[in-house]
């Protein structure tokens, strides 16, 4: 689910540089534009002429790329960034826990699966996510539930838990879990 939520904050990243770089853009007047012949201009539909700026266009879709660019490379970054603690930490919990396999955090599926073992539910629920629409969903809350079972199991209060729900909270959660005195 951590996943899901670095990719879609990525791809929000993104279109939000991409929506910065070409609205102001679309903003532009018609005093803002020299017409020097007849041939610049462009009737469509009758209601007037739309001019044609092909190098505006040209350097917007640049600059845009540029941004674009920059903003992926920062966010696939963070994602394997992201990627990398979670397992480290995700691991150290197996680890504390005594769970067999602490190796699964770094692999993919099988991390859901040993939170769910960790969490003292059943693992075969991962298959819940194949449910189109509702699955995802109902993954996301056990994870929680799994999550709020380990917070207990490591001393924690239960309700430490529900920090999964927000997005730093959760990253702060499980370093908490991983690497934190109480047992």
């Amino acid at each position: 689910m951590r996943k899901l939520i670095n990719l879609g904050l990525c791809f929000i990243l993104v279109m939000m540089s991409l929506s910065f770089v070409a609205l102001p853009s679309y903003a532009q007047t018609d005093e803002d534009f020299e017409v020097t012949s007849s041939d610049d201009l462009i009737y469509w539909d009758g209601s007037g002429p739309i001019y044609d700026s092909t190098e505006n266009l040209e350097e917007l879709l640049g600059a845009g790329l540029v941004f674009g660019g920059i903003a992926l490379v920062i966010g696939i970054t963070l994602s394997l960034g992201m990627y990398i603690f979670s397992s480290l930490a995700l691991m150290n919990i197996a680890k504390k826990l005594n769970e067999e396999n602490p190796w699964y955090a770094w692999i993919p599926i099988l991390n859901v699966v040993l939170l769910f073992r960790m969490g003292d539910q059943n693992p075969l629920l991962i298959l819940l996510v194949l449910i189109p629409g509702i699955g995802a969903l109902v993954v996301g809350i056990l994870s929680i539930i799994a999550l709020m079972n380990i917070c207990e199991k490591r001393g924690y209060d239960k309700l430490l838990g529900l920090l999964a729900l927000i997005p730093v909270a959760n990253i702060v959660l499980l370093g908490i879990l991983a690497w934190g005195k109480k047992e």
